[in-house]
Order: C-alpha cells, then structure tokens, then sequence
C-alpha cells in the first residue's frame, strides 16, 4: 500500500483462522491539530464501513481477486477537526463463499497520511497500536441470504455496548499477505441518496407462528472452513432430538434438504401420529449436493407440552445432537457440468449414501439404537454452531388476521422527512406488520431511526412484485431482507448490506410497548451517473420503455455491472457486455466497462477460458460468456478509443482464444466442452457438450480479435485468427441443414445431430458473417416469420443478438416492432424496470411471470431506440465521427442524446406531413454526416448542427 511499511493487516487475536460471519470494530484515536489535508487508503477481507469522528464515509473494498486485491483511496481532510479524531472502522470477515469475491481470512488494512503546511507527512498505519474488539452485537449464526451472496444480516442493539478492546494482532505486511498486487480502486465510488417511501399500503396483525424452526449450515458442518459455493459438495449428516409429549398427537413437519424419521418410520406426507411418551426424531439430509448450502426443518404448531431433549445428554442446552458422515465426504468444482453426469465418484458416494440413509432412518429407533449404530459419529455442540437464525421464514409464513389500522398512528409520516413520527401500537393478537412502497425498485442500505422499549425484533422483508389480487412474489432462494433487535430508547441504524425491492415490509415482533417511528428509508447506493437528457418522442410507451430500462441499467451499476441488484448483485459476464453497451450510449461510462473487462481477464489465472461470473468462490464456465467478454473488449476500444487499454487487454484476449482453440472437437472442429452451454432461457437443447451456438459466438470473439490486432499492428496473431476463423466457420457451414433451412442446436455424445432448430443459430450465423450468401435469406425467414416447431427467443438478453442481426440486415423497423411487443406488457404490469425474461418465455426460471423483474441484461431499449428513431451511429472508435439517420416510423417528433468519448451528442427532429426539421448539436471535434433514409421520401428537409 504506497511505499510505506508501517501499515499492516489486523485482527482479533485469535487462533480460528476462516471463522464464520465474524464483525469487529477496529478504532485508532489521534491528533491532526496541524493537518491541512488528510487522505486515507483503506481495504479489508472480506467488508469494511469507515466512520471518521461518528460520520459515515465509505462502504467497501470493490470486488476483486485476492491475487489483485483493491483498496479505496479517501479524501477525509474535511472530517477531522483539531484535537482528538477517530478513525473507527467496522470489518465483517464472510468466512463462506459467495459470488462477489474469494474470502482468503479475517484482515482490515489502512493506511493516513496527514499532510501539514510544510508538506512533511505523517503516517498512522493500521498495526498493533490498534484497538480491536468483536462486534457481538452483528449476530454471526445466521444463514447466508443466498447462494451468491454472504450471510444475512442480524444486528441486535441490545449487545452494542459490549465492546471489550484489546490491542489489534498484526498479521502480515500490507504485501505478505493471501492479498496480492495491492492497487488502487479503478471505478468510483458508490451513491449515498436518501430515497424515502411513496406510499403507505396498510398495516395488518399478522399471527405469531408458534411453529418451532430450524436452519442447518449443513455444508458448513460437514466441510468447515471450506470456502466455496459449488453445487459438487456433499453437504452430508443428520439431526436427532427426543421429543417428549404428555398426550398422543399429530405432529406436521415442513422439510426443505431433510428426511424426517420418528422412531425410525419415515414421516408420510409431513406427517407423524404420536402416542404419548419419548420419541427419537432423526432428519437426515436429503439434498445431499446444490448450492443450498442450508437445511431446514420446521415443526407446525407443535403441542404446547411437547419438549425436545438431547438424546446423549437430558441436561444439554441444546436438545439436538449433530451427526457426521465423513466417508461420504466429497469437495468438488462445477467445471464439469453438474447437470450433465456428475463424476464418477460423487455419483458413486451419493448412491452410497442413499442407501444409508435408508438403512439408518428405519434401524435408529431410541437413543440407544443411536449410539450403538453410529458411536462418536454423534456429537453434542451448541445451537449456535449446529443451527443458524433464519428470520425469513416467518415473513414467507406469514398469516394476517386482522387490519392494524388503529394500532398505527400517522403511517404517511415515514414517507417525509420531518419531525413527524409514526407510533406503532402492540396488538395481544399477534404482530404488526406495515406495508410502504417505494413507488419503484430501488437498492440502497434500509436506514432505522425510532425509540422503543428493549428486545422489539424489527423484520424489514423486500419483494419486487405484488399482483394485482394480493398475492406476493416472494424472493425464493434470497433472504431479502434483515432483522434489527432493539435496544431501550433510541435507536438509528444503517444496514451494513445493500438490498433491493420496490414494496417493503416491516413487521414489528415482540412488542409490549408502543415504538415511536422517525424514520425508515432506503440510502440509494449506485454507480454515479448524470443525469442525461436520454430520448423522448410522441409514443409515450416507447418513453416510458426507455425510462425503465435505463432505470434498471443503473439499479445494475456497482463497482462492476451486476446482472440484477435483488437476487444476486453478481457480475456476470455476458450480462456485463450488454450492460456496458447500453451504458456506453446512455451514460457515457467506461471505467466500470474496464473493471469488468480485467476482473473477467483475471480470470484466465484459474481457468481455461475465461470465467462466466468474477470473482467468485462458483467455479463454473458459462463459454458462451467467454466469448461475450473478447466482443466487449472491441466494444470498449470502440467507444473510447482507449489503444492502452486495448494493449493491456489484448494477452489476455488471445489467451482466452487459445483455451478455447484449445476445446475443438477434433472430428467435427467446433467448441465443445462438459460447461454450462446455455446462451438463453429458451429451451434450446444445449444440454450437450457440442452445441452450435458457442461456436458461433466464438467467431465473434474471433471477429472482434481480428479487428483489435488491425488497431495493434499484430500481424502474426492476425494471421493464426484468420485460420482459425475459417476453420470454426468450415465446421459450422457442414452442419447446414438445407430442409429445414437452419443448422441444428447441437451434436449430441453418441454423435446424433440434434432435431432441434432455433432462432439463435441463424441470427448469430448472420451476424458474424458466418452463413453463405445463398443461405441468408432462409436464416432471414427463420428471425422474421420462424416455423412453429422453431425455438424463438425467451429472453431480453439474447434478444440484443437478435436486434444486432436485425440491425445489420436492414431490418430497423423489425427492431422496433419487437420492442413494442415486448415491452408494453411489461408496462401493462405496472412494471418500473425491465424483466429477466419475457412473460411469454417457456422456460423462464421462477415464474410469476418474471423470477427477477429488474436485470438489466434486458435494457436494450436504451440503446436501439437513440440507434433508430433518434438515428444516431458511431462510424469510428473514439466517438469522433457519426452519422445521424432517424427514422420517423409514425411519430411526429423526437428528441434526446447518445454520451460519447467526446461529450453528449445531441438530436431532435419534428415532422408533419411534408417536413422535417432536425437539429443536430454536436461536441468540438466530433463530425456528424446527415443521412437521408426511405422514411424521408417527399418531405422537405431542413438540418440545423451546432457545436455544444
């Protein structure tokens, strides 16, 4: 970090090397009396908040590879004032894997310089002068909100003040550490915009489930300290309680992962009738590999005298014992396809662990029987390590009774920023649940100002989607949402984790005493964008479609392009090609174009070909992604005209053609590979490792290659892309099926070409010159007017591959007809972003009628209608020189800019039946060259351009 060796990396002393979801508060108390400026540099594993002098300043590091780790640089000379200042830094270690970074230990690393007028520096350096305490109060044993993303959050401000510092242990050099290549953070920092709610929806009493949960870290117990997010991981053992009831009964169990056995009969139907007496209860796991990486097990409405005692010991606080499968112990990587076949071994322990299963649950009928089968394989352990707190569970099962109006004392009062209040009244009849409405999807920290009596449990859940009957899309397989304990009096918090969702809801639990509400907002944290003067004209759907893309555009700008800011937050890298396309046109950005581009070059350290989602603890190849990231490395060039960027890309872009050179067939000569061969939600039968649509995308990938080494002057790579080109497209063309007029989907293992046909293969044939000319117009036919045994396109996604060929055709008006018909509906919806997939998609995950209602893969939008009906083209790399040719279709007007390298470029055209005016501004330096197009026909042209 600089050239300074005084900083270095610090933590609790302690001897768990990868503890699980542990938060310590890490302060440092010193004068800046002479100080005239004072900047910070400061990076942390896994996540850092900084507050200097009480003031929140910065939330951080940005993702990255531990081999290429980032630190944020901060200008914090405006909060110290003379005399003592402190520098308190919040660090949260994951200690599990995610799909945002590679959690290597628990480390917090800063560094002060502190400039007097003199201009002589001091140093304050985070080491063992340090302060460090464990932040009980950020409850560790919880469940990670998803499979992509850390654990969730818990904060119980009943246990803030029980900080016992003792000085920090230093634990390596800031360049000795698992942390390598130390380097500034390459992308601006995130937004900090307080976002109040819209709309105050209702307040109901909603019953206190009396059910008894519990949620098992199951791969964390049978794998600790292994950090990963793979679904080829056993996640092996079992549960035991006694249950102990006064009279006979029925008892009902939900199941998630886990088979329920009670007396060694397995439960049917969820289902279990009890005679009065002890029971021995086992769940053993059942989903013994996926990426949930938890289990669960609830008991419904069980008896009021019903008691669970450990069966090794009457006396443990924990009525539960733990039980290992070693044997059965197995860590993989998805390289290979799970889906597929899984390996040979895997399958062979997962059969073998079945069968013992079985075997187990039906002989282990009394404790006896359970110590005598299974010996030390039993273990006793606190609750706190064997379960962790699930708060979501009670929001998915939640039950209204009765309206809360009463109970609730000026509800509008959260939607302003005032001195207002909203009270919130206790009900005997259950808990109190508010409704708010953010007016549209928004993602930010959730921010908590109240007074209230100790211990009320404050549950604030996010959904994206309520139908029009009520009925709530909620967020299966994410825990959207937190938990704040309260402490007596005053309270204000701001969650440490960015969440996203349009409706919230926030359920008051354990409540004696009315709670005094000032505020509860959304802190909007986004990627900075200005604001633009985008696109405008007479069809206000095709407003309103350009607005809720570029809203769901920038809900999808983080330190990286993320595919969608509630479900994952993850930096996928196709989604990012297309992101970064539309940013381009919209925003003008490109720092995070380029951070995408190299965390996704990194990448080829671990893999073949470059990674489909970085970083990240999934080890999974998507290739069709692979190839998306050599496009988008020409798309930056051609946006900025970057040459540096280009040369210190392009290594990397010839070593990502080779692996994959490097995976041809040898009889057919096309990509194949066991991976994850999707390219869109559709149904396309890629399901194989030869599928015809990586190849194509791989001569993509060679176009733009080749067109970067014209810009570099590499002849000899030239020459090697150029052969290898016509190989791929050799071995494509042989695979023309002349009756169907389309190639097939795929080449199956037993060397059967597929029946199946799709739209993909003939768009991304056209658009990448790989089709003969004799075959353009039946692949044409296949885009515009497909047979019905033809599968069509299912996402927003791969329609932007879809519009290029469309585009490239001369098909424009083709281009706007299909956003029209796919956009409209989502308007219709009442949507305010743009969906994951189309409503009409066939295998569309999650249902409902979109899983994700805000990716912004799927903002195309933004792009094609400036591109069309404003008309405006880049006709080289830099933004230096474009044409304008607007089509005017039925509107009578339009207006709005494209952002280039050089400034905004401007257009706005008026239309009546034998006119059209159009005024073009353009930035200095920038030539713009009018073109008239067939929608001009018998109009009078006037053309007004000045230099903004």
């Amino acid at each position: 970090m600089g050239n300074v060796p005084q900083a270095q990396w610090i933590w609790l002393s302690q001897p768990q090397i990868q503890p699980y979801h542990q938060t310590i508060i890490a302060r440092k108390v010193f004068s800046a009396a002479d100080a005239t400026r004072a900047v910070l540099k400061i990076t942390a594993d896994s996540a850092y908040r900084l507050c200097v002098n009480g003031v929140w300043i910065n939330d951080g590091p940005c993702r990255a590879w531990p081999e290429h780790y980032q630190y944020d640089e901060l200008d914090i000379t405006g909060y110290l004032k003379s005399g003592e200042n402190e520098l308190r830094i919040t660090a949260t270690y994951w200690g599990t894997g995610t799909f945002h970074q590679v959690p290597q230990q628990p480390g917090v690393l800063a560094e002060l310089t502190l400039t007097d007028p003199a201009g002589s520096a001091q140093i304050i350096a985070t080491d063992a002068t340090w302060d460090v305490a464990e932040a009980a109060a950020w409850i560790r044993n919880t469940p990670k909100v998803s499979i992509q993303m850390p654990p969730q959050e818990l904060y119980d401000a009943t246990l803030e003040d029980q900080l016992v510092y003792a000085p920090a242990a230093a634990l390596f050099a800031a360049e000795d550490g698992p942390w390598q290549d130390l380097h500034p953070r390459d992308v601006r920092l995130l937004t900090k915009d307080p976002l109040p709610f819209k709309a105050f929806l209702g307040a109901q009493v909603v019953r206190a489930s009396p059910d008894l949960h519990y949620c098992i870290p199951t791969a964390r117990l049978a794998h600790p300290n292994l950090i990963e997010a793979n679904r080829n991981v056993m996640q092996v053992g079992a549960i035991a309680t006694q249950m102990v009831l006064m009279d006979d009964a029925v008892l009902r169990f939900a199941a998630e992962g886990v088979a329920v056995y009670v007396d060694g009969e397995q439960a049917v139907d969820d289902q279990v009738h009890l005679t009065a007496g002890t029971h021995l209860l086992t769940a053993f796991v059942v989903e013994a590999t996926g990426h949930r990486k938890e289990k669960e097990l609830r008991l419904i409405e069980p008896p009021a005298t019903l008691r669970t005692v450990n069966p090794l010991n009457d006396s443990a606080d924990n009525a539960w014992c733990w039980i290992d499968f070693p044997e059965f112990s197995y860590a993989g990587d998805d390289l290979e396809w799970p889906e597929y076949d899984p390996p040979a071994d895997l399958k062979a322990k997962l059969r073998a662990y079945t069968d013992r299963v079985a075997e187990l649950g039906a002989e282990i009928r009394t404790p006896g029987d359970l110590c005598e089968r299974l010996g030390k394989r039993v273990r006793q352990m606190p609750a706190t390590q064997m379960f962790v707190q699930d708060t979501h569970w009670r929001f998915l099962q939640r039950e209204p009774v009765a309206e809360a109006a009463g109970l609730v004392e000026s509800p509008s009062a959260l939607i302003y920023d005032n001195a207002e209040t909203t009270t919130v009244h206790p009900s005997a009849d259950g808990d109190i649940e508010l409704l708010y409405d953010l007016g549209e999807q928004a993602i930010g920290y959730l921010e908590l100002d109240l007074i209230a009596s100790a211990g009320v449990e404050i549950d604030i859940y996010a959904v994206e989607f309520i139908a029009p009957d009520g009925e709530i899309q909620h967020t299966w397989g994410n825990r959207n949402g937190m938990r704040y304990i309260t402490r007596e009096g005053h309270n204000h918090f701001i969650s440490t984790r960015r969440r996203s969702g349009r409706y919230f809801f926030i359920t008051l639990r354990n409540q004696d005493a009315p709670v005094h509400i000032r505020q509860i907002r959304l802190i909007a944290a986004t990627y900075p964008v200005s604001a633009v003067d985008g696109f405008r004209c007479s069809d206000e759907h095709l407003n309103q479609i350009w607005e809720i893309s570029a809203r769901t555009l920038r809900l999808c700008m983080e330190d990286t392009f993320t595919d969608c800011p509630l479900y994952e937050q993850t930096l996928w890298v196709g989604d990012a090609r297309n992101e970064a396309l539309f940013a381009f046109s919209a925003f003008g950005t490109s720092d995070i174009a380029k951070r995408c581009a190299r965390l996704a070059g990194q990448s080829l350290e671990r893999y073949p070909i470059v990674g489909s989602q970085v970083p990240t603890c999934w080890d999974v190849l998507l290739p069709a992604w692979s190839f998306l990231w050599g496009i988008s490395i020409w798309d930056i060039y051609e946006f900025t005209g970057d040459g540096e960027f280009l040369r210190e890309m392009w290594p990397a872009v010839i070593r990502n053609l080779q692996g994959a050179s490097n995976l041809r067939d040898t009889q057919h000569g096309l990509f194949k590979g066991p991976f994850w061969n999707m390219f869109d939600w559709s149904g396309i039968d890629d399901n194989h490792e030869i599928v015809l649509h990586n190849s194509m995308l791989f001569v993509g990938a060679v176009n733009a290659a080749l067109a970067c080494a014209e810009v570099l002057h590499d002849r000899h790579q030239q020459a090697w892309l150029t052969e290898l080109r016509e190989a791929l497209c050799g071995a494509i063309n042989r695979l023309w099926d002349p009756e169907k007029g389309a190639y097939p989907d795929s080449i199956h293992a037993d060397g059967t070409v597929s029946e199946a046909v799709s739209q993909h293969t003939s768009f991304l044939a056209l658009l990448y010159d790989i089709l003969p000319q004799a075959h353009r117009e039946a692949a044409l036919a296949v885009l515009l007017d497909p047979p019905a045994d033809v599968t069509q396109v299912g996402s927003p996604f791969a329609m932007l591959y879809y519009y290029e060929a469309l585009e490239k055709t001369g098909r424009p008006d083709a281009i706007l007809s299909s956003i029209r018909d796919a956009y409209i509906p989502m308007l219709e919806a009442g949507a305010t972003t743009v969906w994951e997939v189309f409503p009409s998609s066939e295998s569309r995950p999650g249902g409902f009628p979109t899983r994700s209602h805000c990716h912004a893969w799927s903002s195309a939008p933004v792009y094609y209608l400036n591109r069309i009906i404003l008309g405006i083209r880049s006709l080289a790399p830099g933004g230096t020189r474009f044409e304008v040719s607007p089509r005017l279709q039925d509107l009578a007007w339009a207006e709005g800019s494209v952002q280039t390298a050089q400034g905004p470029l401007h257009v706005r055209w008026h239309a009546d039946e034998g006119t059209l005016n159009v005024a073009i501004g353009a930035p200095p330096d920038v030539e713009v060259a009018f073109v008239k197009n067939e929608t001009h026909q018998d109009r009078q042209l006037t053309i007004e351009q000045e230099r903004t």
